[in-house]
């Protein structure tokens, strides 16, 4: 319904806006055109628009696919400062069928965001496996391998695999190294680190533009980095607080990085994924074991944008705080 005319606005006024707005938001043409065949200045069209709009007289609506929840991704974004959150509605409930519902919807999102000049990390996990699988669209970009990982009956590829298969696919580049994505003790991993071909991958790392990773909630099956210690390391982690783990970096309920790993991790930090561009983090899953991690992980700063399924977003959205 269009609101009440401003003072001092005329019903010609009134109708020459709402004249410009039609040829401007439905006929797409330009200002330039509109100021010639209206003979006016296109500085007087801008000003119509604005009448028009603050008139009522032009009403925008952003209609969402039906297979995307808008108001819950809003709902994220806000309360967490995000840059963007997406909520995907997949076809049924099962944590198979949320992982690729997600992952297909992350790998579209890369599709349309990347550009060639982009260097492109990629995180190890089960649904970063299905995004790779969904990638064909050619970016010529570079993917980086943001960690080394812990072989897993259920991911098809290593971390290096995965990385290749992106660049194939998509006619990118790819930098890649073979490590475990922890180790035993620090000098073991400096030792690793200071191997020339895994130095070379790790020093791309500084120059991440994006990064796309999956949120781990810090539980046995849950999480590529607890699953790769000892039960004693696990449980004093947990035992120090961490609840959420992304690519080896560990985090408390507030979002802080809790130490403790960081030194025996071969891969990304916590420092290369905050001056990296844009983080593009995926969460699915168990909605009541997913919940506090991925919270935590959209506390920490570390992500911007957020891919997840509607189970797990209201989850998420009932915790306090």
């Amino acid at each position: 319904m269009a609101k009440a005319p401003a003072r001092g606005a005329t019903t010609s006024g009134l109708a020459l806006a709402a004249a410009v707005a039609q040829r401007f938001y439905v006929e797409n043409q330009t200002k330039v055109r509109i100021a010639d065949e209206l003979g006016i200045s296109r500085f007087k069209v801008a000003r119509l628009l604005a009448d028009a709009q603050g008139a009522g007289l032009v009403q925008i609506r952003v209609q969402v696919p039906a297979d995307v929840d808008g108001e819950l991704g809003e709902a994220l974004r806000a309360r967490f400062g995000l840059r963007a959150a997406y909520v995907v509605r997949p076809a049924g409930t099962a944590v198979p069928e949320q992982r690729r519902a997600v992952a297909q919807f992350t790998a579209g999102l890369l599709e349309e965001t990347v550009a060639p000049e982009d260097v492109v990390g990629l995180a190890w996990g089960r649904t970063v496996s299905q995004l790779v699988a969904a990638l064909s669209a050619p970016l010529r970009a570079r993917f980086v391998q943001l960690a080394g990982a812990l072989p897993r009956p259920d991911v098809e590829g290593s971390a290096v695999d995965l990385v290749r298969r992106a660049a194939e696919a998509t006619g990118s580049g790819a930098a890649t190294f073979y490590a475990p994505l922890a180790v035993p003790d620090a000098a073991t991993a400096d030792s690793l680190r200071s191997q020339p071909e895994i130095a070379r991958a790790l020093a791309e790392l500084d120059a991440l533009t994006r990064a796309v990773v999956s949120i781990g909630a810090w539980l046995p099956g849950e999480s590529t980095a607890l699953d790769s210690l000892d039960p004693a390391t696990a449980a004093s982690l947990a035992a120090a607080g961490v609840v959420a783990e992304i690519t080896g970096v560990l985090l408390g309920a507030d979002g802080a990085e809790v130490p403790g790993l960081a030194d025996r991790v071969v891969g990304v930090t916590g420092g290369q994924l905050r001056r990296a561009g844009e983080v593009v983090a995926m969460s699915t899953g168990a909605a009541g074991v997913r919940a506090g991690a991925t919270a935590a992980a959209l506390r920490s700063g570390l992500v911007g944008t957020l891919v997840t399924h509607a189970d797990l977003a209201r989850a998420v959205l009932d915790l306090p705080g």
